[in-house]
């Protein structure tokens, strides 16, 4: 068979046990069709054949981020960022811009804000000097908590008699008066609804650009987190972007755990779909997160004897929800954060779950985050086959928030080696735009435990980092078994998807401080160039 390209005189690490280095690959109809040696390669080229010239360049399978919000991602680009930002006063400097840029009658929108920078307890009243009566929502980095102004309040008709939504929380002054905070998705929706969304062209839009991004990043897939509203919303974009055959990715997408009774109905099964767009699996939430000290903990946070954190879905619950889409044919992919919450997914997934889930589950349970495991929990994942789903660029900001809150049960906060060794898959992902999108990012954080400026200067936990083969297997092989994609995702072999990436430095030669800083020159997804540096 004659190869429609092929890549040559490259360091190719295929991830495949029976041959991890290459010098070629030819890709034929949006496969791989051979991987070898240039002279072996080469054989294959006619003359309508696309030659790559690596120039001893690394290359990788395509990676897949396996926990995003993709949609939030493009929204989030056209908002005010206040990601790490630290300066409580240049904070109140970029609101105040975006809400002189921002036309009368609408809302000022920003995200990744993070109290922990700061000095400040952030509330209405700080909105108020700036906006005055215009309306301001600021989304917390983790998306669980929201900082609004006195206008949002009014608008959503929140005031001092407004009771506490179920699992959610109000934060209150002295006073009883809301203060502007809005903790977890209950609290959140009493405003959601009353801001304007965009249309789903201009919507359509912002995913393709954004698909150009990822594709600039070195991703060819992702695991699509969104859920309930903006899930729906997410799952019809995709289609029709596939429609216009102008999806360039490969998408898991996960479906509320909510409507795994319509699912069910209409015989719907995870898996359904084609190449690029397919339905995963059932999402749930378990808690809160650690910095909005929501999480679920079996013991209390630091300093706060009263609080152990927000169990957002009871164990008895998850166990009807998880039993409902067993029987339904659906696995379950459940947030959760704190130790306890990790401890009750356990229990219910892997402990009552395996008598009772039907042979017909065709996919892994699967817990997102597991961001801190109580020690006695961390050979139960291998045990009941829970793979677990994690974002280690959250270690770039979280390390310092983790020993603050949790103290020295921190040494088993992304506890990735103790995971690893005890035979748990792993799976890497960014929980964009809760953090950085660029896998680059996480994939140094796995090896060094170090934030950006280099500290912990001898690694938070340091004896919790990873190799390289390690990590780049959690970002390709590792989703693709989560999502029972094995035999034709994540790895550079014969007859699977031609996802492949060349970047511009050698990854296993740099400094491992250097590794967040490498770039990508070429993305090539279903045997075509999506993406070529300048």
């Amino acid at each position: 068979m004659i190869a429609d390209l092929i890549l040559h005189n490259a360091k190719i690490y295929t991830v495949d046990a029976q041959r991890p280095w290459a010098e070629a690959a030819a890709m034929s109809n949006g496969r791989f069709l051979a991987v070898g040696s240039n002279e072996e390669i080469l054989a294959l080229a006619g003359p309508q054949s696309t030659l790559v010239d690596g120039h001893g360049r690394l290359a990788l399978p395509g990676l897949t981020d396996a926990h995003v919000h993709f949609l939030q991602v493009a929204i989030r680009a056209r908002q005010v960022s206040l990601f790490g930002v630290r300066d409580f006063a240049e904070v109140q400097r970029l609101v105040a811009t975006a809400v002189a840029q921002t036309p009368p009658g609408q809302w000022t929108l920003g995200w990744g804000w993070d109290e922990n920078l700061w000095d400040v307890a952030p509330t209405a009243a700080h909105l108020d000097a700036i906006a005055g009566d215009k309306p301001v929502a600021l989304a917390r980095m983790d998306m669980h908590t929201w900082w609004v102004n006195s206008a949002a309040l009014q608008i959503a008709g929140i005031d001092a008699t407004t009771p506490d939504p179920p699992e959610s929380k109000i934060e209150r002054d002295m006073n009883g008066r809301p203060t502007g905070i809005l903790r977890e998705w209950n609290a959140i929706e009493l405003v959601q609804p009353h801001i304007p969304e965009p249309d789903e062209a201009t919507l359509a839009v912002w995913l393709r650009e954004t698909i150009a991004a990822a594709h600039k990043l070195g991703l060819t897939g992702i695991h699509d987190q969104r859920v309930e509203r903006e899930g729906q919303q997410s799952f019809r974009l995709w289609q029709a972007l596939r429609r216009q055959d102008q999806l360039k990715l490969r998408v898991h997408m996960n479906i509320a755990a909510d409507y795994v009774r319509e699912a069910a109905t209409l015989g719907l099964l995870p898996g359904f779909g084609d190449d690029y767009l397919w339905i995963g699996h059932a999402k749930a939430f378990a808690d809160g997160t650690m910095g909005s000290r929501t999480a679920s903990m079996l013991a209390s946070f630091e300093g706060e004897a009263a609080n152990t954190g927000v169990i957002v879905t009871p164990a008895e619950e998850l166990w009807q929800i998880a039993t409902q889409a067993a029987a339904g044919g659906f696995s379950m992919s459940v947030h959760a954060i704190g130790d306890r919450a990790v401890r009750e997914v356990i229990d219910v997934l892997g402990e009552r779950q395996t008598a009772d889930a039907p042979a017909r589950l065709t996919l892994p349970h699967r817990i997102e985050h597991v961001q801190l495991i109580h020690p006695d929990d961390v050979p139960r994942l291998a045990r009941h086959n829970l793979i677990a789903s994690m974002q280690p660029v959250h270690l770039l900001t979280d390390w310092p928030t983790a020993d603050h809150v949790w103290g020295d049960r921190a040494r088993y906060a992304y506890a990735f080696r103790s995971l690893l060794d005890q035979g748990t898959v792993l799976a890497f992902g960014s929980d964009a735009p809760v953090a950085p999108l660029n896998p680059m990012l996480g994939i140094y954080a796995a090896l060094t435990r170090q934030d950006e400026r280099g500290l912990p200067a001898a690694g938070w936990y340091p004896q919790e980092r990873l190799t390289l083969p390690e990590i780049i297997w959690a970002y390709t092989m590792g989703p693709a078994a989560m999502a029972g994609k094995t035999a034709v995702q994540g790895s550079i072999t014969p007859g699977k998807w031609a996802d492949l990436i060349l970047l511009a430095e050698d990854l296993f030669a740099l400094p491992e401080t250097a590794v967040k800083d490498a770039t990508v020159d070429m993305t090539i997804f279903d045997g075509q160039v999506v993406f070529k540096s300048d």
